[in-house]
């Protein structure tokens, strides 16, 4: 099993990956329902895992400009910072690296963290999120919201093959190996209960948790780009 937890996010073939997205995809109309749902446009905002600034494109495009794109990983830092400046060169400037176990920002610095695709789910498992959760509610205001989205294993496409699923040893149901074009990806795909308990625990009250199906139809690229995926729209108490 891989132990670096960047080994995936800094190869080359994974940056090219969401480089396209970035471009080809952009944000999904779930997404962006969710946001401006959850932010007036003058919300300072924290984005955590960008990948190559997708979201953070979008968000910027929609006019949330109190933005910080980050992301753990130089490589994906510095696509992020090519496919946003090509936009607008100034935009580069918003993003740096930042790991999301130990975020170097002050207490109740933002409005709303994001943390897109399933971002925080393929952490290196339990005690990564463990460390991110609490990270992510100190920097929140009160009442602050974070939105991400988690693969749910009882209600994905996948869900009976998870139920025929060994569990790796070391590991937690629910935590998988996944082979892409670059290299394996670690993924942990929870259920609403599971993932409800661990920000419970971290201090956050759920506001609503739809499917991204219940939210709204997406277009064919985003379809073919992720599969069922579950909201999560939480608050910090």
């Amino acid at each position: 099993m891989e132990t670096d937890r960047q080994a995936h996010w800094r190869h080359p073939g994974t940056a090219l990956h969401y480089a396209r997205a970035a471009v080809q995809v952009g944000l999904w109309a779930s997404e962006r329902c969710l946001i401006e749902e959850a932010w007036v446009k003058d919300a300072r905002l924290l984005e955590l895992g960008c990948g190559a600034g997708r979201v953070g494109l979008g968000l910027l495009r929609l006019g949330y400009h109190e933005l910080t794109v980050t992301d753990f990983s130089p490589t994906m830092v510095d696509m992020a910072k090519g496919v946003l400046g090509e936009v607008e060169p100034s935009w580069a400037d918003r993003v740096e690296v930042a790991d999301a176990c130990a975020l170097p920002y002050a207490d109740e610095t933002y409005d709303g963290v994001i943390f897109a695709f399933n971002g925080l789910m393929c952490m290196r498992g339990q005690a990564d999120r463990d460390r991110a959760l609490p990270e992510i509610r100190r920097v929140l205001k009160p009442g602050g919201v974070f939105l991400f989205t988690a693969n749910d294993r009882a209600a994905s496409e996948h869900r009976e093959l998870w139920t025929k699923e060994p569990t790796l040893p070391g590991c937690q149901p629910g935590d998988r190996w996944h082979e892409t074009d670059s290299t394996p990806v670690f993924m942990h795909s929870s259920t609403e209960t599971e993932t409800r308990a661990e920000l419970t625990a971290a201090g956050f009250r759920v506001r609503k948790c739809p499917l991204r199906s219940e939210v709204t139809a997406e277009n064919a690229a985003v379809r073919a780009f992720a599969g069922e995926t579950r909201f999560y729209v939480a608050e910090r108490v």
